[in-house]
């Protein structure tokens, strides 16, 4: 259960927090973030039910099963930081200074 917590709720939180607050404080909207953000949310929920679920049920391939949940973890925050570098290093879309 607390994998299932950190990995899933805080992990996904995290991600969620600062994907809004970045948009917000660089001027953009908020209710219309980048469309890859989808598969980013997807990509850390499948590997939370990855980390949590599937050693119940494989526990002779549990190296394997964290290294994919580390993987799909991973990934999702790279194409994250990849997505929003670009809104970080822009000027603000609605003209104010910050």
């Amino acid at each position: 259960s607390l994998h299932a917590f950190t990995y899933g709720g805080i992990g996904m939180m995290t991600l969620g927090m600062m994907s809004r607050i970045s948009l917000g404080h660089t001027g953009r909207n908020i209710n219309q973030p980048p469309a890859v953000l989808k598969w980013v949310f997807a990509a850390l929920f499948i590997g939370a039910v990855t980390r949590v679920l599937l050693p119940l049920f494989m526990p002779s391939a549990y190296l394997h099963i964290i290294g994919i949940a580390q993987g799909l973890w991973i990934a999702a925050f790279t194409v994250f930081l990849t997505q929003y570098f670009i809104v970080f290093i822009k000027p603000r879309v609605d003209g104010m200074p910050g």
